[in-house]
């Protein structure tokens, strides 16, 4: 026991601040810029966490900083012209619709690394399937739904439906690969009530449900379509080539970790 307790004290004591933020419940009056007295106060809030659970939580938050630091030194590769998306995105490799095509059309993106096809449905992706389970890439990211859009809960009951057989799929054949679903983009607001248009929150909210139950992850770009509307085309639709370029990679580098 008393081994136990100096164990967990040194890794206490050698941890950074956000470590000790990790545990939410730990009252913050009693974090200061000593590190014994964090110790103390850490031990004192978790004497019934085991050593093995807080190691692991350490590690996890330690590993977290090392990703976040990763990060940071990317994009300013980026934005020094060190790098470049391609580079970033060499092992990821993008699925999906004329929202996806523009990192194609765009040529930002290296074409090999993309299926991307105008007004493409889940058949797109099913039809790739093989395709892109022999590319076996390291991430995977899927974006389908704008096209198949339906007014009624049978539409999205077979949209669900599709999709998760298809990602099935992909975890039993590329078990290794990183899936990432990617929210269906909001359209501009000048057409978002517009027939269908309006469904996609309550497509968005039944993929975020489904990726859940499957244990893939969800990538919601909704918030950097919303801080750059200016990007949106004629249509209210399409995007920019500033939008990809300047803003969306960034964000999936940022949000996702995507770092080569």
């Amino acid at each position: 026991m008393k081994k136990s307790f100096i164990f967990l004290l040194i890794i206490v004591l050698i941890t950074p601040v956000p470590v000790i933020n990790l545990f939410s419940t730990l009252d913050k009056d009693k974090v200061t810029k000593n590190p014994v007295d964090n110790g103390v106060a850490l031990l004192e809030a978790y004497d019934y966490y085991d050593v093995k659970t807080i190691e692991k939580k350490v590690n996890e938050n330690v590993n977290k900083i090392a990703k976040e630091k990763e990060i940071k030194k990317v994009l300013e590769d980026i934005d020094s012209g060190k790098t470049t998306y391609r580079n970033i995105f060499k092992n990821t490799y993008i699925a999906g619709d004329s929202l996806m095509n523009g990192l194609e059309s765009y040529n930002i993106l290296n074409p090999n690394n993309l299926t991307t096809r105008v007004s493409a449905s889940l058949y797109h992706l099913s039809e790739n399937s093989n395709k892109i389970i022999r590319a076996n890439p390291r991430v995977l990211i899927l974006h389908y739904g704008l096209n198949m859009l339906g007014t009624n809960e049978k539409h999205l009951e077979f949209f669900i439906s599709f999709y998760t057989e298809i990602l099935e799929k992909f975890k039993t054949e590329i078990s290794d690969t990183r899936i990432i679903v990617s929210g269906i983009f909001p359209v501009d607001t000048s057409i978002a009530t517009a027939s269908s248009y309006k469904y996609i929150d309550k497509y968005n909210d039944a993929l975020i449900k489904m990726c859940e139950e499957l244990g893939v992850e969800y990538l919601d770009s909704s918030e950097v379509l919303l801080a750059h509307s200016e990007c949106y085309g004629y249509d209210g639709i399409h995007l920019s080539r500033k939008f990809y370029s300047d803003y969306w990679l960034r964000f999936v580098v940022e949000n996702k970790g995507i770092v080569g």
